[in-house]
Protein backbone atom coordinates (compact mmCIF):
# COMPACT_ATOMS: atom_id res chain seq x y z
CA UNK A 1 0.00 0.00 0.00
CA UNK A 2 2.91 2.30 0.95
CA UNK A 3 4.55 1.20 -2.16
CA UNK A 4 1.85 2.53 -4.15
CA UNK A 5 1.85 6.08 -2.64
CA UNK A 6 5.33 6.82 -3.19
CA UNK A 7 4.97 5.49 -7.08
CA UNK A 8 1.84 7.56 -7.35
CA UNK A 9 3.56 10.96 -6.08
CA UNK A 10 6.99 10.38 -7.62
CA UNK A 11 4.83 10.09 -10.83
CA UNK A 12 2.60 12.84 -10.62
CA UNK A 13 6.10 15.14 -10.16
CA UNK A 14 7.47 12.94 -13.21
CA UNK A 15 4.64 13.62 -15.63
CA UNK A 16 3.78 17.39 -14.66
CA UNK A 17 5.63 20.03 -16.68
CA UNK A 18 5.79 22.97 -13.91
CA UNK A 19 6.74 20.76 -10.99
CA UNK A 20 9.36 19.22 -12.78
CA UNK A 21 10.90 22.42 -13.77
CA UNK A 22 10.99 23.18 -10.20
CA UNK A 23 12.29 20.18 -8.65
CA UNK A 24 15.31 20.53 -11.96
CA UNK A 25 15.92 24.46 -10.42
CA UNK A 26 16.14 22.87 -6.44
CA UNK A 27 18.49 20.44 -7.68
CA UNK A 28 20.57 22.75 -9.66
CA UNK A 29 20.80 25.39 -6.99
CA UNK A 30 21.84 22.38 -4.32
CA UNK A 31 24.34 20.82 -6.55
CA UNK A 32 26.09 24.59 -7.77
CA UNK A 33 26.38 25.63 -3.70
CA UNK A 34 28.13 21.84 -3.30
CA UNK A 35 30.69 22.55 -5.80
CA UNK A 36 30.83 26.28 -4.75
CA UNK A 37 31.73 25.41 -0.76
CA UNK A 38 34.03 22.43 -1.69
CA UNK A 39 35.64 22.97 -5.05
CA UNK A 40 35.78 26.71 -5.38
CA UNK A 41 36.26 28.65 -1.64
CA UNK A 42 39.68 30.29 -2.89
CA UNK A 43 38.74 34.21 -3.64
CA UNK A 44 40.36 37.60 -3.43
CA UNK A 45 39.73 40.74 -1.30
CA UNK A 46 41.41 44.48 -0.66
CA UNK A 47 41.93 45.42 2.92
CA UNK A 48 42.23 48.70 2.88
CA UNK A 49 43.64 51.92 5.53
CA UNK A 50 47.07 49.38 6.35
CA UNK A 51 49.18 51.65 8.36
CA UNK A 52 52.55 51.80 7.12
CA UNK A 53 54.99 51.56 10.03
CA UNK A 54 57.58 54.00 10.15
CA UNK A 55 60.49 53.55 12.72
CA UNK A 56 61.03 56.57 15.09
CA UNK A 57 64.71 54.69 15.60
CA UNK A 58 66.33 52.05 14.83
CA UNK A 59 66.43 52.70 10.59
CA UNK A 60 69.47 51.81 8.70
CA UNK A 61 69.87 55.17 7.32
CA UNK A 62 70.33 56.52 11.09
CA UNK A 63 73.29 54.68 11.32
CA UNK A 64 74.37 56.85 8.25
CA UNK A 65 73.74 59.96 9.91
CA UNK A 66 70.76 60.57 7.97
CA UNK A 67 67.28 61.41 8.47
CA UNK A 68 64.07 62.24 7.04
CA UNK A 69 63.26 65.59 5.92
CA UNK A 70 60.57 65.39 3.01
CA UNK A 71 57.48 63.00 2.16
CA UNK A 72 57.53 61.90 5.93
CA UNK A 73 53.86 62.51 7.26
CA UNK A 74 51.83 61.84 10.18
CA UNK A 75 50.70 58.46 8.54
CA UNK A 76 51.46 56.23 5.61
CA UNK A 77 48.38 53.89 5.02
CA UNK A 78 48.28 51.41 1.93
CA UNK A 79 45.68 48.95 0.42
CA UNK A 80 46.23 45.06 0.51
CA UNK A 81 45.05 42.49 -2.10
CA UNK A 82 44.97 39.31 -0.84
CA UNK A 83 43.60 35.53 -1.62
CA UNK A 84 42.71 32.35 0.27
CA UNK A 85 40.22 30.11 1.50
CA UNK A 86 37.19 32.52 1.48
CA UNK A 87 36.50 32.16 5.81
CA UNK A 88 39.95 32.87 6.08
CA UNK A 89 40.48 36.42 4.44
CA UNK A 90 37.17 37.29 5.90
CA UNK A 91 38.30 37.77 9.64
CA UNK A 92 41.51 39.74 8.24
CA UNK A 93 41.62 43.51 9.23
CA UNK A 94 43.84 46.10 8.93
CA UNK A 95 45.57 45.14 11.84
CA UNK A 96 46.39 41.51 10.80
CA UNK A 97 49.14 42.90 8.44
CA UNK A 98 52.16 44.86 8.86
CA UNK A 99 53.65 47.20 6.49
CA UNK A 100 57.06 48.64 6.60
CA UNK A 101 59.80 50.47 4.44
CA UNK A 102 62.84 48.97 3.25
CA UNK A 103 65.45 51.33 3.77
CA UNK A 104 68.41 49.48 2.21
CA UNK A 105 68.64 51.30 -0.85
CA UNK A 106 69.14 54.77 1.13
CA UNK A 107 72.88 55.35 1.76
CA UNK A 108 73.47 58.86 1.29
CA UNK A 109 71.43 62.13 0.68
CA UNK A 110 69.10 62.07 -1.58
CA UNK A 111 65.72 61.50 -3.16
CA UNK A 112 64.11 57.51 -3.03
CA UNK A 113 61.71 55.48 -3.93
CA UNK A 114 60.98 53.54 -0.78
CA UNK A 115 59.74 49.58 -1.67
CA UNK A 116 57.15 48.49 1.03
CA UNK A 117 57.07 45.46 1.91
CA UNK A 118 54.15 43.57 3.34
CA UNK A 119 54.15 40.56 6.04
CA UNK A 120 51.56 38.52 7.66
CA UNK A 121 51.13 38.88 11.30
CA UNK A 122 50.04 35.17 11.58
CA UNK A 123 52.16 33.01 9.51
CA UNK A 124 49.91 30.01 10.56
CA UNK A 125 47.01 31.53 8.93
CA UNK A 126 47.02 29.80 4.87
CA UNK A 127 46.65 32.99 2.67
CA UNK A 128 48.67 35.21 -0.12
CA UNK A 129 49.16 38.74 0.00
CA UNK A 130 49.23 39.83 -3.85
CA UNK A 131 49.90 43.49 -4.02
CA UNK A 132 50.86 46.62 -2.18
CA UNK A 133 49.47 49.88 -3.48
CA UNK A 134 51.13 52.27 -3.31
CA UNK A 135 53.61 49.75 -3.74
CA UNK A 136 56.45 52.67 -2.73
CA UNK A 137 56.90 55.72 -0.91
CA UNK A 138 59.27 58.99 -2.58
CA UNK A 139 61.26 59.92 0.57
CA UNK A 140 64.37 62.25 1.05
CA UNK A 141 67.10 62.15 3.29
CA UNK A 142 69.59 64.36 4.63
CA UNK A 143 72.22 65.14 7.23
CA UNK A 144 71.32 64.27 10.86
CA UNK A 145 71.47 66.04 13.70
CA UNK A 146 71.31 65.87 17.60
CA UNK A 147 70.95 69.13 20.18
CA UNK A 148 70.40 69.55 23.71
CA UNK A 149 67.79 72.33 24.70
CA UNK A 150 66.84 73.89 28.13
CA UNK A 151 63.51 74.40 28.02
CA UNK A 152 61.58 77.42 29.26
CA UNK A 153 58.53 76.82 31.42
CA UNK A 154 55.37 78.96 31.09
CA UNK A 155 51.99 78.90 32.52
CA UNK A 156 49.21 81.28 31.83
CA UNK A 157 45.44 81.71 32.60
CA UNK A 158 45.48 81.73 37.05
CA UNK A 159 45.54 84.68 39.52
CA UNK A 160 47.57 84.90 42.86
CA UNK A 161 44.92 85.30 45.89
CA UNK A 162 45.95 88.51 48.36
CA UNK A 163 48.62 87.94 50.27
CA UNK A 164 50.15 85.20 48.14
CA UNK A 165 53.21 85.60 45.82
CA UNK A 166 54.29 83.54 42.78
CA UNK A 167 57.64 82.30 42.38
CA UNK A 168 59.49 81.48 39.25
CA UNK A 169 57.77 78.16 37.60
CA UNK A 170 59.46 74.65 37.53
CA UNK A 171 60.06 72.45 35.00
CA UNK A 172 60.84 68.83 35.31
CA UNK A 173 62.72 67.50 33.17
CA UNK A 174 64.52 71.15 32.36
CA UNK A 175 65.98 69.83 29.17
CA UNK A 176 64.88 67.75 26.32
CA UNK A 177 66.99 66.40 23.24
CA UNK A 178 66.11 66.71 19.87
CA UNK A 179 67.01 64.33 16.56
CA UNK A 180 66.36 65.44 13.40
CA UNK A 181 67.38 67.10 9.83
CA UNK A 182 69.89 69.29 10.66
CA UNK A 183 68.61 71.64 8.68
CA UNK A 184 65.62 71.79 10.85
CA UNK A 185 67.40 71.15 14.19
CA UNK A 186 69.41 74.61 13.68
CA UNK A 187 66.38 75.87 13.05
CA UNK A 188 65.41 76.27 16.71
CA UNK A 189 65.98 78.95 18.90
CA UNK A 190 64.31 78.25 21.97
CA UNK A 191 61.79 75.45 23.24
CA UNK A 192 59.27 75.77 25.75
CA UNK A 193 56.88 73.83 27.93
CA UNK A 194 53.19 75.57 27.55
CA UNK A 195 50.53 75.08 29.88
CA UNK A 196 47.29 76.60 31.28
CA UNK A 197 45.33 76.88 34.46
CA UNK A 198 42.19 78.65 35.70
CA UNK A 199 41.51 80.13 39.21
CA UNK A 200 42.97 81.96 41.79
CA UNK A 201 46.00 80.28 43.81
CA UNK A 202 46.99 79.86 46.85
CA UNK A 203 49.03 77.21 47.20
CA UNK A 204 51.29 75.64 44.86
CA UNK A 205 50.12 73.53 41.95
CA UNK A 206 51.61 71.48 39.03
CA UNK A 207 50.20 70.54 35.88
CA UNK A 208 51.56 68.85 32.17
CA UNK A 209 52.80 71.34 29.63
CA UNK A 210 53.40 70.30 26.09
CA UNK A 211 56.86 70.93 24.45
CA UNK A 212 57.27 74.00 22.09
CA UNK A 213 59.72 74.33 19.22
CA UNK A 214 60.43 78.11 17.88
CA UNK A 215 62.51 79.23 15.29
CA UNK A 216 64.59 83.10 15.73
CA UNK A 217 61.79 84.97 14.74
CA UNK A 218 59.62 83.00 17.15
CA UNK A 219 58.19 80.99 14.62
CA UNK A 220 56.66 77.76 15.42
CA UNK A 221 58.89 74.47 14.20
CA UNK A 222 56.17 71.48 13.91
CA UNK A 223 57.96 68.22 15.63
CA UNK A 224 56.34 65.95 13.41
CA UNK A 225 60.03 65.35 11.39
CA UNK A 226 62.00 65.44 14.69
CA UNK A 227 62.25 62.96 17.74
CA UNK A 228 62.36 64.05 21.29
CA UNK A 229 63.34 62.26 24.59
CA UNK A 230 60.30 64.27 26.47
CA UNK A 231 57.01 64.47 24.97
CA UNK A 232 55.61 66.46 28.06
CA UNK A 233 56.86 67.57 31.57
CA UNK A 234 55.66 68.78 34.49
CA UNK A 235 55.23 72.41 35.40
CA UNK A 236 55.36 73.53 38.78
CA UNK A 237 53.65 77.08 39.79
CA UNK A 238 55.24 78.16 43.40
CA UNK A 239 52.97 80.20 45.35
CA UNK A 240 54.30 81.53 48.50
CA UNK A 241 53.00 83.75 51.57
CA UNK A 242 53.74 87.22 51.95
CA UNK A 243 55.51 88.54 55.00
CA UNK A 244 58.44 91.03 56.21
CA UNK A 245 61.60 90.35 57.90
CA UNK A 246 63.59 92.49 60.56
CA UNK A 247 67.42 92.76 60.80
CA UNK A 248 69.71 93.75 63.15
CA UNK A 249 73.29 93.40 63.87
CA UNK A 250 75.20 92.11 66.61
CA UNK A 251 78.80 93.09 68.78
CA UNK A 252 81.87 90.91 69.05
CA UNK A 253 85.06 92.06 71.22
CA UNK A 254 82.52 93.91 73.43
CA UNK A 255 84.75 94.89 76.59
CA UNK A 256 83.98 93.85 79.86
CA UNK A 257 81.00 96.27 81.05
CA UNK A 258 80.91 98.15 78.04
CA UNK A 259 76.67 99.17 77.26
CA UNK A 260 76.49 98.93 73.45
CA UNK A 261 73.59 100.63 73.79
CA UNK A 262 75.49 104.18 73.26
CA UNK A 263 76.47 103.01 69.81
CA UNK A 264 73.80 105.18 67.51
CA UNK A 265 73.38 103.34 64.39
CA UNK A 266 70.82 102.78 61.36
CA UNK A 267 70.63 99.78 59.31
CA UNK A 268 68.95 100.50 55.39
CA UNK A 269 66.61 99.25 55.09
CA UNK A 270 65.86 97.32 58.30
CA UNK A 271 62.71 95.67 57.13
CA UNK A 272 62.11 94.02 53.51
CA UNK A 273 59.41 91.96 52.31
CA UNK A 274 60.00 88.30 51.88
CA UNK A 275 58.08 85.74 50.92
CA UNK A 276 57.77 81.91 52.47
CA UNK A 277 56.83 78.84 51.21
CA UNK A 278 54.09 76.09 52.27
CA UNK A 279 56.27 74.52 54.82
CA UNK A 280 58.04 77.52 56.16
CA UNK A 281 57.64 79.09 59.18
CA UNK A 282 56.03 82.52 59.03
CA UNK A 283 59.32 84.84 60.46
CA UNK A 284 59.13 86.14 64.14
CA UNK A 285 62.30 87.02 65.17
CA UNK A 286 64.67 89.52 64.42
CA UNK A 287 67.59 88.49 61.72
CA UNK A 288 71.23 89.04 62.46
CA UNK A 289 72.64 90.45 58.97
CA UNK A 290 76.44 90.11 60.65
CA UNK A 291 79.07 91.06 63.54
CA UNK A 292 80.62 94.37 64.22
CA UNK A 293 83.88 94.15 66.13
CA UNK A 294 84.27 96.92 68.55
CA UNK A 295 88.18 96.64 68.58
CA UNK A 296 88.06 97.95 65.14
CA UNK A 297 84.77 100.14 65.62
CA UNK A 298 85.25 103.71 63.81
CA UNK A 299 81.90 105.88 64.30
CA UNK A 300 81.16 107.20 60.84
CA UNK A 301 82.04 104.33 59.26
CA UNK A 302 79.90 102.28 57.24
CA UNK A 303 79.16 98.48 57.08
CA UNK A 304 77.70 96.24 54.14
CA UNK A 305 76.07 92.91 55.38
CA UNK A 306 74.73 90.56 52.18
CA UNK A 307 71.81 89.24 52.64
CA UNK A 308 70.99 85.67 53.73
CA UNK A 309 67.59 84.08 53.71
CA UNK A 310 66.74 80.37 55.80
CA UNK A 311 65.93 77.99 52.98
CA UNK A 312 62.41 78.27 51.82
CA UNK A 313 62.27 81.98 51.72
CA UNK A 314 62.99 85.06 49.19
CA UNK A 315 63.93 88.18 49.01
CA UNK A 316 61.12 90.10 47.06
CA UNK A 317 62.32 93.54 47.41
CA UNK A 318 65.68 92.44 45.62
CA UNK A 319 67.65 94.39 48.30
CA UNK A 320 70.97 91.96 48.30
CA UNK A 321 73.34 93.52 51.11
CA UNK A 322 72.25 96.10 54.37
CA UNK A 323 74.12 99.17 54.81
CA UNK A 324 74.35 100.06 58.58
CA UNK A 325 75.49 103.37 59.53
CA UNK A 326 77.36 104.12 62.93
CA UNK A 327 76.24 107.82 63.91
CA UNK A 328 79.17 110.04 65.39
CA UNK A 329 77.10 112.56 66.72
CA UNK A 330 77.73 113.06 70.74
CA UNK A 331 80.62 111.11 70.34
CA UNK A 332 84.86 111.89 69.92
CA UNK A 333 88.07 110.24 70.49
CA UNK A 334 90.98 110.86 72.04
CA UNK A 335 94.42 109.00 71.94
CA UNK A 336 95.74 108.59 75.82
CA UNK A 337 98.76 106.58 77.04
CA UNK A 338 98.05 104.03 79.52
CA UNK A 339 101.00 102.97 82.53
CA UNK A 340 98.47 100.81 84.41
CA UNK A 341 99.01 97.00 82.76
CA UNK A 342 98.19 93.97 84.22
CA UNK A 343 98.18 90.17 84.58
CA UNK A 344 95.30 88.31 85.40
CA UNK A 345 94.54 84.31 85.72
CA UNK A 346 98.45 83.87 86.56
CA UNK A 347 98.92 79.79 86.53
CA UNK A 348 99.77 78.63 89.91
CA UNK A 349 103.17 78.11 90.63
CA UNK A 350 104.15 80.80 87.48
CA UNK A 351 105.12 84.86 87.81
CA UNK A 352 104.43 87.54 84.85
CA UNK A 353 106.74 90.44 84.94
CA UNK A 354 105.13 92.87 82.19
CA UNK A 355 108.42 94.25 80.53
CA UNK A 356 106.00 97.08 79.13
CA UNK A 357 106.08 100.04 81.05
CA UNK A 358 103.26 102.14 78.60
CA UNK A 359 101.51 102.21 75.78
CA UNK A 360 101.06 105.09 73.63
CA UNK A 361 98.11 106.03 71.60
CA UNK A 362 95.38 103.85 72.69
CA UNK A 363 92.25 105.35 70.79
CA UNK A 364 89.60 105.55 73.05
CA UNK A 365 86.02 106.42 71.72
CA UNK A 366 83.13 107.40 73.43
CA UNK A 367 80.61 109.89 74.42
CA UNK A 368 82.00 113.33 74.20
CA UNK A 369 81.77 114.00 78.18
CA UNK A 370 83.17 110.67 79.40
CA UNK A 371 86.23 110.91 76.99
CA UNK A 372 87.06 114.42 77.47
CA UNK A 373 87.03 113.90 81.63
CA UNK A 374 89.64 110.96 81.18
CA UNK A 375 92.47 110.83 83.02
CA UNK A 376 95.47 108.81 82.16
CA UNK A 377 94.93 106.19 85.30
CA UNK A 378 91.51 105.51 83.99
CA UNK A 379 92.49 103.45 81.33
CA UNK A 380 93.76 100.10 82.31
CA UNK A 381 95.61 97.32 80.16
CA UNK A 382 94.65 93.67 80.87
CA UNK A 383 96.86 90.19 80.05
CA UNK A 384 95.02 87.18 79.98
CA UNK A 385 97.95 85.30 81.83
CA UNK A 386 95.80 82.09 80.85
CA UNK A 387 97.09 82.21 77.33
CA UNK A 388 100.38 82.37 78.27
CA UNK A 389 103.13 79.41 77.14
CA UNK A 390 104.78 78.76 79.99
CA UNK A 391 108.63 78.42 78.98
CA UNK A 392 111.30 80.89 79.84
CA UNK A 393 112.20 84.18 77.70
CA UNK A 394 110.24 87.02 76.75
CA UNK A 395 106.72 87.11 75.10
CA UNK A 396 105.00 89.40 72.92
CA UNK A 397 101.22 89.01 74.58
CA UNK A 398 98.00 91.21 73.60
CA UNK A 399 96.28 92.94 76.46
CA UNK A 400 92.67 94.05 76.76
CA UNK A 401 92.08 98.13 77.05
CA UNK A 402 89.07 98.98 79.74
CA UNK A 403 87.94 101.91 81.49
CA UNK A 404 86.51 100.19 84.29
CA UNK A 405 84.80 104.16 85.55
CA UNK A 406 82.74 103.95 82.98
CA UNK A 407 80.28 101.81 80.03
CA UNK A 408 80.03 104.39 77.33
CA UNK A 409 83.84 104.63 76.06
CA UNK A 410 85.99 101.33 74.08
CA UNK A 411 89.65 101.09 72.67
CA UNK A 412 89.71 100.70 68.71
CA UNK A 413 92.63 98.66 67.39
CA UNK A 414 94.76 95.66 69.09
CA UNK A 415 97.48 96.53 71.37
CA UNK A 416 100.30 94.23 73.05
CA UNK A 417 103.18 94.11 75.33
CA UNK A 418 106.26 92.04 76.07
CA UNK A 419 106.73 90.05 79.58
CA UNK A 420 108.42 87.27 81.21
CA UNK A 421 107.00 84.38 82.89
CA UNK A 422 109.47 82.33 85.44
CA UNK A 423 108.71 79.48 87.23
CA UNK A 424 108.44 80.20 91.02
Amino acid sequence: MRKDWFKELFSDWLTSKPKLMALSLVLAVVIWSFVALSVNSITTRTIDNVVVEMPSTGASYQSLGLDLIEGETEEHTVSITVSGDRSTIGMLTSDSITVTPDFSKVTEAGTYNITLNAVKNNQLLDYEIRTVEPSSLVLTFGESAMRKFQISPSVSGFTVADGYVAQPIVCSPVSVTVVGSRETVDRIRKVTAEGRMAGSLSSSATITGTIHLYDADNNEISPDKLRMDVSSVDLLVPIYKEGSMDFDIEFVNVPSGFDTSVLKYSLSPSTIRIAYAEGSAAPTAVRTVGYVDVATLDLGETYQFDVTLPSGYVDLDGVGTIEVRFDPQGMDSRKMTVTDIRASNVPEGYEVTVLTDHISGVNIIGDTQTVSDLVPTSVVAVIDASVLKPEPGTQSVPVTILVPSSSSVWAMGSYTVNVEVVRK
